[in-house]
């Protein structure tokens, strides 16, 4: 059994939302996806959730979901991670027969949150590595550790920031869109250096929803489904002095999962897009390489701006490529963006984790 994207909502993406609430935003985010998927809440099988309890602020923050998007007496299954991880949990769901239409739903109201790096912090070991610095010290030491194993400079690095900030000026979705230079992310204020300010993406609140179904459902009710070739996820070591802080072994063990289910051998030559976390400039990098992005031609890699132009979302943040990924596929994505066949969008936790997914979708059904 396949499985597809029948449709998907958001609501936002700003630095604040003080005219709506969580709740309001997820309600409106859905009541755009089940349109979009052409369905309505008494076709909805159940939900996946993807949030944690603490940038809710409260305990069983998912208890609090259900209500937004219909749910009633349904069951709601909650992933402590990235959406595309719910997104991989909801598509096994769905092949097991037992399930023919799920919702998938997270959301940021990172405006609340005065302290956004202490629940950074407080994911790293007590004892060994939660330090009384900036919980950002990994990334910079990602950063230093991949430019030292790799052929990259720091102005490379920079580069993809002036990129993707400079594509998301013509996305009404990314607040973060600007035009910088070069110059201006290196001397930008220092984080952990050599990581600065600007190589970092700034939090955003907002919504994502997404409708997945099996192919019947696709070809019942969605107007321009999208269709999972492959789905794959891993994760590196967890234990950070173990880890090789100059790759994502996480990224590569998801994109061999998801490479040989869709039976992709390049994917340079296969795949049309790339939408690639990069929560951290150099993590485009570094997630590019594990990827095996390589080739002749400059590969489309976050064409709408990524999250440095659209913010971190918390969990969200995958749904956000998903969304724009879907548009790619529909030929919607914008008078600067063409259509594309098949793309990719790979989704990472955050740190201190190497915690990957990796999805490619096709804009038609191909037979296995």
């Amino acid at each position: 059994m396949g499985v597809a994207v029948l449709g998907m909502g958001i609501c936002g993406f700003t630095p604040t939302s003080t005219g709506l609430s969580y709740r309001e935003m997820i309600a409106k985010a859905a009541k755009m996806a089940y349109r979009d998927a052409g369905v309505t809440i008494d076709l909805v099988d159940g939900a996946v959730s993807a949030e944690e309890d603490f940038p809710s602020g409260y305990s069983i923050a998912d208890e609090y979901v259900p209500d937004q998007l219909g749910m009633v007496r349904q069951p709601v299954y909650t992933i402590p991670g990235d959406f595309m991880h719910a997104v991989a949990s909801a598509a096994m769901q769905i092949e097991t027969g037992r399930f023919d239409i799920l919702v998938i739903e997270s959301y940021s109201k990172a405006s609340n949150v005065l302290t956004k790096d202490e629940m950074t912090r407080f994911a790293f070991d007590p004892v060994y590595n939660r330090f009384g610095v900036s919980p950002h010290w990994l990334a910079g030491l990602e950063l230093n550790s991949f430019l030292g194993e790799s052929e990259y400079t720091i102005e490379e690095v920079a580069e993809v920031v002036v990129s993707n900030r400079g594509a998301a000026i013509s996305n009404i979705a990314s607040p973060y869109g600007d035009n910088f230079t070069i110059d201006d992310i290196l001397d930008a204020r220092p984080v952990a250096l050599p990581l600065t300010e600007l190589m970092m993406a700034g939090h955003a609140d907002g919504a994502v929803i997404a409708v997945v179904g099996s192919d019947e459902a696709a070809r019942k009710y969605a107007r321009k489904p999208a269709y999972f070739a492959g789905i794959g996820w891993g994760s590196g070591n967890s234990i950070l002095e173990r880890r090789d802080n100059s790759f994502s072994a996480g990224t590569a063990i998801a994109a061999r999962r998801a490479y040989e289910e869709a039976g992709v051998v390049s994917s340079s030559d296969e795949i049309d897009a790339f939408f690639v976390s990069d929560l951290y400039a150099p993590r485009q990098l570094m997630q590019r390489e594990a990827l095996g992005i390589h080739g002749t031609q400059k590969p489309v890699v976050n064409p709408n701006g990524g999250a440095l132009g659209g913010g971190d979302l918390f969990e969200a943040t995958g749904g956000a490529r998903l969304y724009e990924a879907l548009n790619q596929l529909r030929g919607e994505s914008g008078p600067c963006q063409t259509a594309a066949e098949r793309v990719l969008v790979h989704a990472w936790r955050g740190i201190p984790t190497d915690s990957c997914v990796v999805a490619i979708l096709d804009n038609e059904r191909r037979s296995s």
